[in-house]
């Protein structure tokens, strides 16, 4: 063995010019948001964010290639020649930094090898294999500038006298000058000694992915490379039992299904020789000529001859198809490995080390194939037959399908048990869905036990193993309007990731029939007696209660609680808690009953107010229960208020505003005239304790004539529309607010004696809100492109090329007004020059907002669209795009932005976009 040296090389080298490896060192990158918005008036504002910088670092990044470890050097990188000969053996070098940089050579040699070879290095620049100056090695740095390559050659020389078979690691070594750390040296070659002839054996497969079924076609190609010939092997293989010379060249398929050889070929660089596939069915344990009918597991290519009868450049080559296992799993790898037999040293044998090739392999990987079978109860893939029962109702499977038998009472439900079985390759999501049900119905994917017990509903993926089965059940609501419905059919659906087919099955229910109906009637404090509907008549005087005993009696299958309404304005229910239909200090109001189970009857009070200044008379007055169920489930009774008939009157109702400096409010209020009398009424004039800020006019119409005090007169039971006009000062500052408070006084004086006045009060709360905005951004490095983790940036931090930075940028309404059409642009950071235009030095990578209802235009607010998933359409002159919430005054999201969309005081949105350093 030998110690490992390394041999430095001192020349200047000129490379290829490629595509540069990043931004320039220095660049410092910007970006600056903007906000704009109007306020209530309709005024345009806007705000600007502050300034977010980073610089890009210098980077150090170089590769040379093709990378090999030092103990699995594949076949393309293993070389042979003879003691005393050379071997060119290709590499390149790339300068992956952002910046012009040199590299020192140098070769680094294995300490577990058989030898030491001599080398030099040479430039290849036409990749020809051949040195651009034979005599002129490489004998200093090589200098490149960001993102050029150079293609060098190892001149590997085997010292004479080496022993034959001797292998001989070694690998070429870059360093950076510009980082020393920074170096590349897992790129060995092996040199084997060979005074022998030799057979290279490459084997390949027609792709490198395939589903179960699949057939694919393998190609195995052997050469004797320049050098000695390969001689014939005696007694290489048995055929038919019979014993050939030549040489073999084998594949092994343990898993494959063979198919058929569909071409070969030898010859000996000049001539055609003949070459004859042969066939094993264990393992290339034995071998025939004639191909079996099946379990073929080892397929061969025999070229008969004697001596050295295979000169260098002679070629063999067979073409076979073999068929991926319709059971193969997802991702696991069907090898095909090829090897030859040979006779390298011509003493008729193939049992020396060099005589049998190292294995080839060709591998295919088995695709997902996502696939299930869904099917009713207890059959997956259908041809169900057989009746079950489940929650009292009996179901007929036939097929694909399954039916109830038993009638289905409206207001109840049924259920059904499905089946769904993984019949794909690999474990896999399956969405469970259902469909078909008529309107009313209620219906759900839920889970089921072994005991028919229902589970939590499914509304996500499942995930079964391959063959793996899963019961479950589809439970459905039935209103009480499916009375008379027949043959519902519901479509089960069970869909698998992976864009695999959905499977269906269908569960009916026959027939639905009709529930009974409840019972509103007047009481007679005795639940065993039926309520009844007969009229009755409740005697109060104004300004009291009537009331009137009910019953209610739940006439239909199923628990059912009932609201209440119905009788004049103010009418309240109560539970007769002791029966005895009045209104006691223990009876407990109620607006919906508790659900009443079937046949129970619920004792009640309907509480009647009389207005003061009612009439003497009778009223009719309907109490109704309505179904909280089924709203067509409603009944009433009917039966009489008798009332008989003093001077008051209302203003309301106190009223709170809004606005901001330069706008105005108005409030709306109703003087209603609850005497016996018309009425005069009077507005005095208020003065306001602010009256820098505030002034109050009055006017009865909206759009009218406002004046400091307002009176007139209202009929008895009449109203009068009072509206109040609060005027705000313009000119205040965008952060000034301030509240006040008002009590606007009415008198009411009868126009009959006694001319007795009340004096009524509505109190307006009128608030200036401030009208600011801010846009606040920030920067972090992040750990990957998905920003797993990151690194809050300071300005001017330092970055790198391929960095990946999320901007942050944070919009909130600062003040206490709404703000409308608040929109936010922001556009690629960029390298801004004291002079020129800015430069583009980053692209988007990802767009992503902290609210669904955040919207984005990148055509300058022409279209908006709720999702960036396409950032790379931003990348370009300037990236620019806007970003505002889609959050109407009415709170629904119409996917537009117009003056509409509001931001409320206090509310923010966040928007998040990470770009690549290029």
């Amino acid at each position: 063995m030998f110690n490992p040296r390394s041999l430095l090389l001192t020349a200047a080298l000129s490379a290829c010019s490629a595509l540069a490896a990043g931004t320039a060192p220095n660049t410092v990158i910007t970006n600056t948001a903007t906000l704009t918005y109007k306020d209530a008036l309709n005024a345009p504002r806007s705000k600007t964010s502050n300034v977010v910088t980073v610089t890009v670092r210098q980077v150090y990044a170089l590769t040379v290639t093709p990378d090999s470890d030092e103990l699995t050097v594949p076949t393309a990188r293993s070389y042979a020649t003879y003691a005393g000969a050379s071997r060119l053996v290709p590499y390149t070098l790339t300068n992956n930094s952002n910046g012009t940089d040199s590299f020192n050579l140098s070769v680094t040699q294995s300490a577990t090898d058989g030898y030491n070879v001599t080398t030099r290095l040479f430039l290849d620049a036409n990749q020809d294999g051949v040195a651009d100056t034979p005599g002129t090695p490489i004998s200093g740095p090589v200098e490149l500038t960001s993102g050029a390559s150079a293609d060098i050659l190892v001149e590997a020389t085997i010292p004479a006298g080496t022993a034959d078979a001797l292998d001989a690691l070694f690998a070429l070594v870059a360093t950076s000058v510009g980082n020393n750390t920074v170096t590349d040296t897992d790129n060995y070659a092996k040199l084997t000694v060979s005074a022998i002839g030799q057979l290279n054996v490459t084997h390949t497969a027609d792709r490198a992915t395939a589903n179960p079924g699949d057939t694919v076609t393998f190609t195995l190609n052997a050469t004797v490379p320049t050098g000695n010939p390969v001689g014939a092997v005696t007694g290489v293989v048995q055929v038919d039992g019979t014993a050939r010379n030549g040489v073999i060249v084998r594949d092994l398929l343990p898993t494959l299904e063979f198919g058929a050889v569909s071409a070969f070929s030898a010859s000996d660089g000049t001539a055609a020789l003949t070459g004859t596939p042969v066939y094993s069915t264990d393992g290339g344990a034995t071998w025939t000529a004639t191909a079996p009918s099946s379990g073929v597991n080892a397929v061969a290519l025999l070229v008969e001859g004697s001596g050295a009868f295979l000169p260098a450049g002679s070629t063999l080559s067979m073409t076979f198809t073999a068929t991926v296992p319709a059971t193969a799993l997802a991702t696991t790898t069907q090898t095909a490995t090829a090897s030859a037999t040979f006779d390298a040293n011509l003493d008729g044998d193939g049992a020396d080390a060099t005589e049998t090739t190292p294995d080839a392999a060709a591998q295919v990987t088995v695709n997902t194939v996502s696939r299930g079978a869904l099917g009713p109860n207890g059959f997956a893939g259908g041809s169900a037959t057989g009746d079950y029962t489940l929650r009292g109702v009996t179901i007929s499977r036939s097929g694909d399908a399954q039916t109830t038998t038993t009638p289905i009472v409206a207001g109840t439900g049924v259920t059904f048990r499905q089946t769904l079985t993984n019949t794909g390759n690999a474990t896999n999501d399956f969405t469970l869905a259902v469909s078909g049900a008529p309107a009313g119905w209620t219906c759900s994917v839920v889970g089921i036990d072994g005991t028919d017990t229902l589970g939590a509903a499914i509304t996500g993926p499942v995930t079964l193993a391959v063959n793996a089965t899963l019961n479950f059940a589809v439970t459905c609501s039935v209103p009480f309007s499916a009375a008379g419905q027949t043959n519902v059919a519901l479509t089960v659906t069970a869909t698998p990731a992976g864009g695999g087919a959905a499977d269906t099955t269908t569960s009916t229910v026959a027939s639905v029939s009709a529930a009974g109906l409840p019972v509103l009637g007047n009481g007679d404090g005795n639940t065993a007696t039926a309520p009844t509907t007969t009229a009755v008549t409740v005697a109060a005087n104004p300004g009291q209660n009537a009331v009137f005993p009910l019953e209610l009696k739940n006439g239909g299958p199923v628990d059912e609680a009932f609201t209440l309404s119905g009788g004049p304005a103010g009418t309240l229910y109560y539970i007769d808690v002791n029966g005895d239909g009045l209104l006691d200090a223990g009876d407990t109001p109620v607006t919906t009953t508790a659900a009443l189970t079937p046949g129970s009857t619920l004792q009640l009070l309907a509480v009647v107010p009389v207005d003061a200044a009612a009439p003497a008379g009778d009223t009719s007055v309907t109490f109704t229960a309505t179904s909280t169920t089924d709203t067509s489930r409603a009944v009433s009774v009917t039966d009489t208020l008798q009332a008989s008939a003093v001077t008051s009157g209302t203003f309301t109702p106190d009223r709170a505003l809004s606005t901001i400096s330069g706008g105005e409010v108005v409030y709306e209020h109703t003087l209603e005239n609850t005497s016996n009398d018309a009425v005069n009424y009077a507005v005095g004039a208020f003065t306001s304790a602010q009256s820098s800020v505030f002034t109050y006019t009055y006017s009865t119409t909206l759009n009218g004539t406002y004046t400091s005090t307002l009176s007139g007169a209202v009929a008895r039971g009449g109203t009068q529309s009072v509206f109040v006009k609060v005027a705000v000062a313009s000119g205040l500052a965008e952060t000034f607010t301030t509240s006040e408070a008002a009590a606007i006084q009415v008198t009411i004086t009868a126009q009959k004696a006694p001319a007795g006045a009340v004096t009524l009060s509505a109190t307006d709360t009128t608030t200036v809100q401030s009208v600011t905005g801010a846009v606040v951004k920030t920067a972090y490095l992040c750990s990957d492109a998905a920003c797993t983790t990151s690194t809050l940036l300071n300005d001017n931090d330092p970055v790198s090329p391929g960095d990946y930075l999320r901007y942050t940028l944070q919009v909130q309404n600062t003040g206490t007004s709404t703000l409308y059409g608040a929109i936010l642009n922001d556009q690629l950071p960029v390298d801004a020059p004291t002079s020129g235009s800015p430069v583009i030095v980053t692209s988007y990578h990802k767009l992503s907002a902290s609210d669904a209802k955040v919207l984005f235009s990148v055509d300058g607010g022409g279209t908006w669209t709720s999702s960036a998933t396409s950032p790379i359409a931003l990348n370009g002159a300037s990236g620019s795009f806007m970003a505002a919430l889609d959050s109407d005054v009415n709170g629904v999201s119409d996917g537009a932005i117009t003056d509409a969309d509001v931001l409320p005081a206090g509310a923010s949105f966040t928007v998040d976009f990470i770009v690549r350093v290029n």
